[in-house]
C-alpha cells in the first residue's frame, strides 16, 4: 500500500463528457457533483478536435526545474534547480482550471466508438472513463487491462451517480499525483516531514473542508502551504517542528520582541511568521508583534508540529478573487 503524502500543488480542473445523446448529457449534468467543472459535447469528432487543438501549456512541474552548467573542466558538470516559489506563483495563472484531467465518454456512438476516442486523445496525462453497456463489458475490461482506459463502468449501473462522482474525484487526485510526481520525488530529498506524517494530513484535508479550500500550494519560508477557498479567499498554513521553533527562537532574541509573546511561541502556543522585520523600520515607527505571531495549533504525529492558518496573508503575487477564483470559472462555464 502507498504511503499517504500530500501533493506539493492541487488546483481543481475541468472534466470533458461525450456522449451522442444530447437527452442522456443533458440529465446526466444534473446529477454531477455541482462543484465539478464540466463541459459536454454531442460529438466525438468536435471534443477530439478540441482536445487534441488546445494550444500545449508548459506544465507547472517543468517550468519548475532549470538546467545550468556549472564552470568546470568536465562537461557532465550539470546542475538541476528545482524553484519552488512558481509553484505559489501558480495561482496567478488564470488558465490552471482549464486543464482537462478526465474524460467521460460512451462505448456506443456513431461517429467513432469510446474506445477509438480515447486511443486519438494525444494527451496521454488525460485520465479515461468509459461508460458501456452489457454487450461491451467484456471490451470495456480488455481495455482497461491493456491500459486504453482508466475506469470503465455501467450506463445502467443504479449507482452510476455516486459512482462516477467518486471515480472523478480520485482520478483527478491521480492525475494530480502524476503531474507534480517530478516535484514530489525532488522535495522527498530534502522534504519536511509533516507531508508524509498520516496525523498531520489528517489534520490538513480537515482543514481544506472547513475552509471550502479548492486549491494549495506548497511553499517555503516558512514552510507550509499557500491556500485558496472556492470563492477565492488566501489562506496561509505555517507549519513548524520542534526543531524549527526551537532555531527560529534564538534568531528572534536578537530582535528583542516582547517578552510574553517569546513565552507563547517558546511553549508552543504560538509560531512567528516575520514577512517584515523590525530592522526595516524607521526608529520612530512602531513595530506591531502581534501582527506577526499568530496562534498554534499542535499536531502530535511522528513528531510535533506547530501549526497556524493565517487568513488575507501579504502575498507578492497578482491575484483577483472576483476574477481568478474557482467560482468565478464555475460561473463562466455556466453562461457558456
Amino acid at each position: 500500500m502507498l504511503k499517504p503524502v500530500i501533493q506539493p500543488y492541487f488546483h481543481p480542473t475541468t472534466v470533458v463528457m461525450v456522449d451522442d445523446n444530447e437527452r442522456f448529457l443533458d440529465n446526466f449534468s444534473l446529477q454531477l457533483d455541482e462543484k465539478l467543472a464540466c463541459v459536454f459535447y454531442s460529438s466525438a469528432v468536435e471534443c477530439l478536435a478540441m482536445l487534441n487543438g488546445r494550444a500545449k501549456r508548459t506544465p507547472l512541474d517543468q517550468r519548475c526545474f532549470s538546467y545550468y552548467q556549472q564552470p568546470s573542466n568536465t562537461a557532465s558538470n550539470r546542475v538541476i534547480r528545482l524553484d519552488l516559489t512558481l509553484i505559489e506563483q501558480e495561482i496567478s495563472n488564470p488558465e490552471r482550471f482549464r486543464d482537462i484531467s478526465v474524460v467521460v465518454v460512451d462505448y456506443d456512438m456513431p461517429e467513432m466508438t469510446g474506445l477509438e476516442f480515447c486511443q486519438r486523445i494525444r494527451n496521454h496525462r488525460i485520465k479515461k472513463i468509459l461508460l458501456t453497456g452489457v454487450a461491451d463489458e467484456k471490451i470495456a475490461v480488455e481495455a482497461f487491462n491493456a491500459g486504453i482506459i482508466d475506469h470503465f463502468m455501467m450506463k445502467s449501473d443504479p449507482q452510476i451517480t455516486m459512482r462516477i462522482n467518486k471515480t472523478i474525484n480520485d482520478l483527478q487526485r491521480r492525475y494530480f499525483s502524476e503531474i507534480s510526481s517530478l516535484i514530489q520525488s525532488t522535495l522527498a530529498l530534502e522534504a519536511p516531514d509533516f507531508l508524509y506524517d498520516a496525523d498531520f494530513i489528517r489534520y490538513f484535508f480537515d482543514l481544506v473542508d472547513r475552509h471550502h479550500v479548492a486549491e494549495y500550494y506548497y511553499v517555503e519560508d516558512p514552510t507550509g502551504f499557500l491556500m485558496v477557498s472556492e470563492t477565492g479567499q488566501l489562506w496561509r498554513l505555517v507549519v513548524y517542528s520542534e526543531t524549527d521553533l526551537q532555531r527560529t527562537l534564538f534568531n528572534l532574541r536578537g530582535l528583542k520582541p516582547p517578552a510574553a509573546l517569546m513565552k507563547r511561541i517558546s511553549s508552543g502556543k504560538a509560531v512567528p511568521w516575520l514577512w517584515a522585520s523590525p530592522d526595516e523600520f524607521d526608529e520612530d515607527e512602531d513595530f506591531f508583534w502581534d501582527d506577526y505571531v499568530h496562534t498554534a495549533t499542535r499536531v502530535s504525529g511522528d513528531q510535533t508540529w506547530f501549526c497556524a492558518l493565517v487568513e488575507s496573508p501579504p502575498a507578492d503575487i497578482e491575484y483577483d478573487s472576483e476574477t481568478s477564483s474557482y467560482m468565478a470559472y464555475l460561473e463562466e462555464l455556466d453562461k457558456q
